[in-house]
C-alpha cells in the first residue's frame, strides 16, 4: 500500500481564520496554518499586527483584524469581508478566551464575562463561517478547549472549567451536524501551557508532568495545523489532548 506524503503546502490557497492569534497559541497556530500554505486572517481584541508582520515577512499572507468575538454581528462583518475577498473560508480556528484565576464560588461579573468570551464568542466566530463552509461543502473547525474540561481547574475558576465543557459539546455538536456536509470539527484541549495568559499563575511542579515540563505555543499549534489539514480527513468530534500526559495522572 502506498503511503500518502502530505507536502508541506498541503493547505496551499485555503483561506484561514484564526482568532485570539495576537499571541501565544493563537499566534503560532496562524504562523504554522501560513507555513502550510494557507492565507491567513487573525483576529484579536488586541493588535495583531506583529502576528501579521511575521507572517507576511517569512512570505506568507496574511491579514489583521480588530474583532471581539462577543460582537455577533462584527463576526459576521468578517466573515462577509473574507469571503468578498477571497470566496471562501476554509479553516476556522476559535483560539479567542480568557482564563483568570478565580474560586468555585466565583464572582457573577467575571463568571458571565468568561461564559459570554469562551462559549458565546465561539459560537459567534462559527456562525459567521458556517452558511459559506455549507456551500462549499468543505470546512475545518477547531475549538481551543482546555484539559480543565476533563479534569476541572484548580488555578482557575468556576466559569473558565465550565466554559471549556461547554465548548467540548460544542464541537461535537457541529461535528454531528456537519458531517453530511463534509465539515469537520474538533477540538484541542491543552494543559499547562506557558504564555503570556498563564504568565501570573502559580504553575504545578513540573514533577506531576509526566514530560517534566510545560508546554509552549508550538506544542499546541502542531496539533491545530493537524486537524486542519487532510491528515485528519476521517477525524470529527475528536478531542486531543495535549497536556504533557497530565491526564494519566488524574
Amino acid at each position: 500500500m502506498t503511503q500518502n506524503i502530505v507536502p508541506d503546502n498541503a493547505l496551499n490557497g485555503q483561506v484561514a481564520l484564526v482568532t485570539g492569534a495576537a499571541r501565544g497559541i493563537g499566534a503560532s497556530a496562524a504562523k504554522t496554518l501560513a507555513a502550510r500554505g494557507a492565507i491567513v486572517h487573525v483576529s484579536d481584541i488586541l493588535d495583531c499586527g506583529e502576528t501579521v508582520a511575521a507572517i507576511n515577512e517569512a512570505g506568507g499572507e496574511a491579514y489583521g483584524h480588530e474583532l471581539d468575538v462577543r460582537d455577533r454581528e462584527g463576526c459576521a462583518a468578517l466573515g462577509k469581508e473574507m469571503l468578498e475577498q477571497h470566496g471562501r473560508i476554509d479553516v476556522l480556528v476559535c483560539n479567542a478566551g480568557v482564563c483568570p484565576p478565580g474560586t468555585v464560588a466565583g464572582d457573577w461579573d467575571q463568571w458571565s464575562k468568561v461564559l459570554d468570551i469562551n462559549v458565546n464568542g465561539t459560537q459567534n466566530t462559527v456562525a459567521a463561517v458556517w452558511d459559506s463552509m455549507v456551500e462549499a461543502r468543505y470546512g475545518r473547525i477547531v475549538i481551543l478547549s482546555s484539559m480543565a474540561y476533563y479534569r476541572g481547574g484548580v488555578i482557575v475558576g468556576s466559569e473558565y472549567s465550565t466554559s471549556k465543557a461547554a465548548l467540548v459539546g460544542l464541537a461535537r455538536h457541529i461535528a454531528r451536524n456537519g458531517g453530511e456536509h463534509n465539515i469537520n470539527c474538533n477540538a484541542v484541549a491543552p494543559g499547562i501551557i506557558a504564555t503570556d495568559m498563564t504568565a501570573d499563575f502559580d504553575k504545578p511542579d513540573l514533577d506531576e508532568i509526566p514530560l517534566r515540563r510545560y508546554g509552549t505555543a508550538e506544542d499546541v499549534a502542531g496539533p491545530i495545523s493537524f486537524l486542519c489539514g487532510p491528515e485528519s480527513a476521517y477525524m470529527t468530534g475528536t478531542v486531543l489532548n495535549v497536556t504533557g500526559g497530565v491526564v494519566l495522572a488524574g
